[in-house]
């Protein structure tokens, strides 16, 4: 993975948000490790020598014996009419022989990279790149962190592998060595079983190794992706939309609900005050049986709005600090109240009804 430009300035100390990281898998730059599907090709390949290893040894060894015992005649037939066929006929039972050490590698690779969700299609990375044949560019991954890794990498398996391979040789060279008066099939099997094991011990050291690799490349795949503040801003506008622009919309909205409540506030029975921070206005359908309905309320300002339409409306206003500051703490606009709060809103009903009667005596009066 090549080291990645990020756009957006400042300092980049913020860790990548789920979009980055799916914005880079679509382009192809995702978490993958070389040598955890080298690791795996070793696995596929042993575990095929341990399956038909012996068979595809021995079926191998048999055909290219039996071309070369017959060396005259096969010449003959090869360079002769329907030759063609004939040498086609001798390569694919070589082919069938070793089929098995090439399809289960394989399939194994491929395995280890769905498994490392590292199958995508992407085609920004067909597209050529100036900055792939930069020398520059290629100067900052081989002198950079990620090229300095991949160098200690690199010589860590080379004197690993060394070691590995002068501490089996040495082990087995006796019987390697005395193999050489043995049958056919017994030096098959001798092949067969020295290669399975070897390739054992190198499949267990690039376990370790790809290990290591993964935990290197998630974390330098992270590194590249970090963002600055002024990124994750911009992010988070294009994602939910300006927050002027969202705070506009909300005071909007908040102006429609106000309207909306004030054109209640005519219609209430009472309207319970603080007096002068608080107001919640009640309805009570007395035909209904409910209890009164909050259906107006607020603090400071709009408190004071919902006083004036009172007065203008002729809706009786009672002083109650403690109900008022409780009502519109607990009491939503829409809900009833609550029966511990029965007692004040029945004694500010009452309050209201008499006022109205005081109200129409008067009118009656004049």
């Amino acid at each position: 993975m090549s080291e990645d430009s990020n756009s957006g300035g400042g300092e980049k100390t913020h860790d990548p948000t789920a979009k980055k990281i799916e914005d880079a898998r679509q382009k192809g730059n995702v978490v993958r490790s070389n040598d955890i599907s080298a690791a795996a090709a070793y696995l596929g390949f042993g575990l095929a020598l341990i399956f038909a290893g012996p068979a595809t040894v021995e079926n191998t060894g048999a055909a290219i014996s039996a071309a070369l015992g017959m060396a005259d005649t096969l010449s003959r037939q090869i360079l002769g009419a329907g030759g063609a066929v004939v040498f086609l006929g001798l390569i694919g039972r070589v082919a069938k022989a070793v089929a098995p050490l090439f399809l289960l590698p394989a399939l194994a690779v491929l395995l280890s990279i769905i498994a490392q969700r590292a199958l995508v299609f992407a085609p920004d990375k067909l597209q050529p790149k100036l900055s792939r044949i930069s020398p520059l560019a290629q100067a900052k991954n081989k002198f950079g962190a990620s090229g300095l890794f991949e160098f200690a990498k690199s010589f860590t398996k080379l004197v690993v592998l060394s070691i590995v391979v002068a501490m089996f040789l040495n082990a087995n060279l006796d019987q390697i060595i005395g193999s050489i008066h043995s049958s056919q099939f017994d030096v098959a099997n001798l092949i067969a079983d020295n290669l399975s094991r070897f390739l054992w011990l190198v499949f267990a050291v690039a376990l370790i190794i790809s290990a290591a690799d993964y935990f290197w490349q998630a974390f330098d795949h992270n590194r590249k992706l970090m963002m600055s503040r002024q990124e994750v801003m911009d992010e988070t506008k294009n994602a939910e939309g300006d927050p002027h622009l969202k705070q506009a919309r909300r005071q909007r909205g908040y102006d429609i609900a106000t309207q909306r409540m004030m054109m209640d506030v005519p219609k209430a029975d009472v309207i319970l005050v603080n007096p002068q921070h608080y107001a919640v206005a009640l309805k009570w359908d007395r035909n209904g049986g409910g209890a009164p309905v909050c259906v107006a309320k607020g603090v400071d300002q709009v408190a004071a709005r919902i006083r004036e339409i009172a007065a203008e409306a002729g809706v009786p206003i009672h002083r109650d600090p403690p109900t008022a500051r409780v009502l519109h703490a607990v009491v939503e606009i829409g809900e009833e109240v609550r029966p511990e709060h029965y007692k004040a809103v029945a004694a500010a009903i009452r309050y209201a009804e008499k006022v109205r009667k005081l109200a129409r005596g008067r009118g009656r009066n004049e």
